[in-house]
Parts: C-alpha cells; structure tokens; sequence
C-alpha cells in the first residue's frame, strides 16, 4: 500500500480543519470507504491513503463552490463542538449519579420505613412478610433482651 496519512498530516495537506475531516467521515461513511481512502491501523486509529486525501481535495472543492468559506467552517465544526460537549456533560452527569446513588437509596428506604405512601406501606409490608415466611425475621426484627432485675429475677 502507498503512503498512509494521520488525520492531523492530512487536515495540514488539505488545509481542512481536522473536525471537518472526521466529522465527513463519521457523517458520510457511505463516501468514504474503508481499506480505499481509510484504513485503520493495529491500535484503530484511522489512517488516509493517497486516494482519500484525493477525495477530500475533491469534496472540499465542492463544499467550497456552494459555500463561502466562513459559513463552511462554521458549520461543520458546530457537529464536533456539540458532541463533545455532549459528551463531556454527560460524562459528569453520570459520575455523579453513582456518587449520590447509595446515599439517595438509603434515604428513599429510610422514607418508606418512617413515614411511607399508602403504596410504598404495601410494598414494606409486603416485603416483611416474606422475609418472616422466608424465617428472617432475626435480622428485621429489633433484637430483644429482657432487663434483668436487680435480685436476677426477670418477673414483672
């Protein structure tokens, strides 16, 4: 095989922002076709060959011919920008789901141990009684120990 390009080598051959190279490529797979104008390599980065920096001249030209240059650019970066943003707020969001999962759970049990909806009274109750039929109730149950009296005795 000839020559294989970085995505970056090819957005300074070209002079086509690099988020407009992988954005064509992510948006219009049906024109770019791999082990032709794309390879991948061993760890999966993408790789051009002489044919796709061909067929990015060519695409260029035709994006360039409909549009004006500040409008092109704009656009097709807006797609990346959005994306990563997206990404990354939804990254944070989800840590921090798990962060506050085990102690928002602990308070809705608490909740429906202490002061429940008539549903959620149900679903406790429920949930007793099978622990209790299921012979667990030892670890339900508050653990009694008489108090015993000051002469041993535990009569009344």
């Amino acid at each position: 095989m000839s020559q294989l390009y970085t995505t970056p080598e090819v957005a300074k051959l070209t002079n086509i922002p690099e988020s407009t190279i992988r954005s064509w490529l992510r948006r219009h797979p049906e024109v770019f076709q791999f082990e032709v104008h794309v390879v991948s390599d061993e760890h999966g980065v993408k790789l051009w060959t002489e044919a796709g920096i061909e067929l990015l001249h060519s695409r260029r030209a035709t994006k360039t011919a409909t549009d004006d240059d500040a409008n092109f650019d704009a656009e097709s970066d807006a797609p990346d920008l959005l994306e990563s943003l997206l990404e990354e707020d939804s990254q944070r969001l989800a840590n921090e789901y798990y962060r506050q999962l085990p102690s928002r759970t602990l308070q809705r049990i608490k909740q429906m141990r202490f002061n429940p909806t008539p549903e959620q009274r149900k679903i406790v109750e429920l949930s007793f009684r099978a622990a209790i039929n299921a012979g667990t109730e030892h670890l339900l149950l508050p653990t009694y120990q008489p108090m015993l009296l000051e002469g041993g005795d535990e009569t009344d």
